[in-house]
């Protein structure tokens, strides 16, 4: 049995936290494949932490964050809001994590890591063996503002790390940056690949979606952290163009709540809006069996930071329900049948695809959950991820 490393800075700190479920997903997978894993992640250090895998297969230690960059807007949004006492917390966050992996490193056959900064800049040379740099978007895009890509990728390679992009723009946008006689090893060393799912449970959702009548009126579900890349003052502005009535959800929580709050005042009053804060996976599922269409309005932000792949959106599609979105990020290449897409920030055109959606026939998004198990399902996303990650030469 290997024992592997994972470094972070999101992973769930109880049971039902969403943040950083995605990374909890990979390193179960790695546990169910016999693996031991040594999870390094932000946070609150507490013996007890209830993320342990109860059979020891997972040991999770956490790394003080005493700037509030985690866990709440999120780091590319402090950056962004407070640069300089961001930029502070961050230098203390990263002495802190490179700590941990010194502890910890000696054990380690391999390392993944989850996010290009801090993760693996600081997990790179602190470690031997293969190692997966794993680019979520927000890491890439504060790279990309900071004039830092480039020598970050250099490095990387240079450090015979694999990359995973869980986007195509983020790639192209890291092909820009990398310098040109490194292009052909970054095209070498990178996969474009979305994290997984367990698609237990969204099969569960999609079956029990069969058997309920459609709403009157129709539901529609956001469900993100209220920041200004999700774009949600778009889909409150979105509704004047949807005639028939409908009950806005928006499910999630973050700095802009009460300017947005305030926003859907504004909206027709023949529309409903409720705001239910933050949701636990299993109030997720309940909000997807109910729901007749999911959207995920993400913007461009002026700096030219985008989201990736939001993992709403591909649950939504595990479950079967419809899913409206912009062309923003790793949105605009989803397949095609998987979404109705509209251009990034027009609330007109946002609202035109969400009326068509929801006067639409429910039943493509149906036969679509079936199709995209062979791409979601983390017994598969596990398997590639793991085959690109281990052909990477051991330093």
């Amino acid at each position: 049995m290997s024992r592997l490393g994972v470094v972070t800075t999101s992973y769930p700190r109880w049971p039902g936290d969403p943040a950083g479920s995605f990374v909890q997903g990979h390193v179960r997978w790695l546990a169910r494949h016999g693996h031991a894993v040594d999870v390094l992640a932000a946070g609150s250090p507490d013996p007890a932490d209830a993320t342990r895998d109860p059979r020891g297969a997972v040991s999770v230690t956490r790394v003080p964050d005493r700037g509030g960059l985690f866990y709440q807007g999120g780091a590319p949004e402090a950056h962004e809001a407070r640069a300089v006492r961001a930029t502070v917390a961050s230098a203390r966050f990263t002495a802190a994590l490179a700590a941990a992996v010194r502890a910890h490193a000696r054990g380690w056959d391999a390392v993944a890591c989850h996010w290009l900064v801090p993760s693996a800049v600081v997990a790179a040379p602190l470690t031997r063996g293969p190692l997966l740099a794993i680019a979520h978007s927000g890491d890439v895009h504060l790279l990309h503002r900071r004039g830092l890509l480039g020598a970050t990728l250099a490095a990387l390679l240079a450090r015979g790390a694999r990359l995973v992009f869980v986007a195509a723009e983020l790639l192209e946008l890291a092909r820009e940056a990398t310098p040109r006689p490194l292009r052909g090893r970054l095209d070498d060393a990178a996969l474009v690949h979305p994290m997984g799912l367990d698609l237990t449970r969204f099969r569960a959702v999609a079956a029990a979606r069969a058997r309920r009548p459609r709403a009157t009126p129709a539901r529609v579900l956001f469900v993100g952290r209220l920041v200004p890349v999700k774009g949600v003052e778009v889909l409150l502005d979105a509704l004047a163009g949807v005639a028939a009535p409908v009950e806005l959800i928006v499910a999630g929580d973050g700095p802009l709540r009460a300017a947005l709050e305030a926003r859907a005042g504004a909206a027709p009053p023949r529309h409903r809006v409720r705001f239910v804060g933050a949701v636990t996976p299993d109030r997720r599922d309940e909000l997807l069996r109910e729901a007749d269409l999911l959207c995920a309005p993400s913007i461009v932000l002026p700096g030219g930071r985008t989201e990736g792949t939001p993992t709403i959106v591909l649950e939504a599609v595990a479950s079967a329900v419809p899913v409206v979105c912009s062309d923003a990020g790793g949105l605009a290449s989803l397949p095609a049948p998987w979404v109705r897409r509209a251009p990034a920030g027009d609330a007109r055109a946002l609202g035109a695809a969400l009326a068509e959606a929801l006067a639409g026939d429910p039943q493509p998004a149906a036969n679509l959950a079936a199709e995209s198990a062979k791409v979601l399902d983390w017994g598969v996303v596990g398997r590639r991820l793991h085959a690109h990650w281990m052909a990477g030469t051991a330093q």
